[in-house]
């Protein structure tokens, strides 16, 4: 794995016994609090990116299956307007 540089500091406030948890269990994983920090913010963003871009594929899915011709562009936009879009900000 390439190692980002580090450049930005982030001061962060834990209650004592939620940092207590986060210090076991960064020594089970043989790692620092601020490495399973980050992990966790690393992993946080990326499911964040995954529920955008499956949300998107679902949109064009659609759009995909649309007649242009023959649609009703007012029922195709309400359509487009419910669960579809989840997801997507």
């Amino acid at each position: 794995m390439c190692m980002a540089v580090l450049e930005r500091r982030v001061q962060i406030l834990f209650d004592p016994v939620e940092f207590d948890r986060l210090e076991r269990l960064a020594a089970q994983l043989g790692s620092s609090v601020g490495a399973v920090v980050r992990q966790s913010v690393a992993d946080r963003l990326a499911r964040e990116q995954r529920s955008k871009t499956a949300a998107l594929a679902r949109v064009l899915t659609q759009a995909a299956d649309v007649d242009p011709l023959l649609a009703d562009w007012d029922a195709v936009k309400d359509s487009f307007e419910g669960d579809r879009f989840e997801g997507i900000s």
